[in-house]
């Protein structure tokens, strides 16, 4: 059978998911190793801030700022935005705290942005590798580079986006975060995430057979489906967006994503459509310990709708003793799924051509 091949591992590493796996292996310990980079960065804060505003786009930046503003306990105390274009917001001024994040340092809206901050005598951090940012900003006294060195593909790179933000924004004091004290990182909550992922690990990897595998069985449903991923919360909703576009990244796949209830005002409509088209989708309803009994109930009557207009759904539950773990382990979850679709569509789940296509043609390359 076609789905056999998710049951031989030798196929799966050599299947050009070798490279991609040792990332995920890996991905555990970004935490701990963004942890010590962030300590030994001079974070100095001279003045109060009103607004925050992170200069991104598409992944790692994106993801983290859903995070950042999606986890409860970050409590943050001023508004949070984000940016993916040279054109800044009106209001951003030098009570605004500015953080820009480019795993290459090659990103052209990010990099023009921070040339408009900077010119308006604004200070900026960026999260990089290095890149063109380094080598235009490095000497610039408004711009802090917070930088860490790992072959990652970009997309990978959300573990050291999101301590470095939120090691940044603690110690100018706009958030709160289990486990941090003053003048020290969050250690805790990264120690949580490690041994959550490294758990799961063991339940995702190639060695695991379809039947105890939580991947490989959501990547079989899949298959040759167009998936729509429904998020029920803040958290599951950054969840829902992640698999959305690792699907698209990484299984080579299209994929959408949305918000209940916000569907329920609009995009439910859609559902009408031809019942020839409806049945190329499959929904995913992600879901947590934490959904209110009228989510509940709006998932119920979201199902009974699909059932009678013969559109597939699943469930996936993620478990997790904090948001911050549900999140992250959603995130993986997301990955090991979309990595196991593209073995069944027999793409490589590296690489971007597309994205090279763009940015060539845009002259970034």
């Amino acid at each position: 059978m076609e789905f056999d091949k998710l049951n031989n591992e030798k196929f799966i590493y050599s299947h050009s998911s070798d490279e991609l796996i040792k990332i995920l292996h890996d991905f555990p310990g970004q935490f701990k190793k963004a942890e010590k980079i962030i300590r030994n960065v001079p974070l100095k804060f001279e003045r109060e801030y009103k607004n925050i505003l992170i200069l991104g786009v598409g992944n790692p930046a994106t993801t983290a700022y859903r995070l950042m503003e999606s986890v409860s306990s970050n409590k943050i105390r001023v508004p949070i935005s984000i940016s993916s274009s040279n054109d800044l917001p009106t209001w951003v001024s030098s009570e605004t705290l500015v953080i820009a994040i480019s795993h290459s340092g090659n990103t052209r809206e990010v990099l023009g942005a921070i040339s408009e901050v900077s010119d308006r005598g604004i200070s900026i951090y960026a999260i990089t590798t290095g890149g063109i940012l380094k080598e235009r900003f490095s000497d610039n006294k408004l711009v802090t580079i917070i930088e860490y060195s790992e072959k990652l593909l970009p997309r990978m790179s959300i573990g050291y986006a999101y301590v470095f933000l939120t090691g940044i924004l603690a110690s100018a004091n706009l958030l709160s975060v289990k486990g941090f004290q003053k003048d020290e990182p969050p250690g805790e909550a990264w120690e949580d995430i490690e041994k959550e992922l490294l758990v799961f690990t063991k339940e995702l990897m190639p060695e695991i057979k379809i039947n105890d595998n939580v991947a490989k069985k959501l990547a079989i449903n899949l298959y040759n489906n167009i998936p729509v991923v429904y998020g029920c919360n803040k958290i599951t909703t950054v969840i829902s967006y992640r698999f959305k576009t690792e699907i698209c990244a990484t299984s080579k796949m299209f994929a959408h994503f949305n918000r209940i209830p916000e569907i329920s005002h609009d995009e439910i409509e859609g559902w009408e459509m031809d019942k020839e088209l409806r049945r190329k989708f499959i929904i995913l309803f992600i879901k947590d310990k934490n959904l209110s009994n009228s989510m509940l109930k709006r998932i119920e009557i979201l199902k009974g709708i699909f059932l009678e207009k013969d559109i597939k759904y699943e469930e996936v539950f993620i478990s997790g003793e904090n948001e911050l773990v549900i999140a992250f382990k959603g995130l993986f979850l997301a990955i090991w799924t979309s990595l196991y679709l593209a073995i069944l569509y027999d793409v490589n789940p590296v690489s971007i051509d597309l994205v090279d296509i763009i940015k060539n043609r845009l002259g970034e390359k």
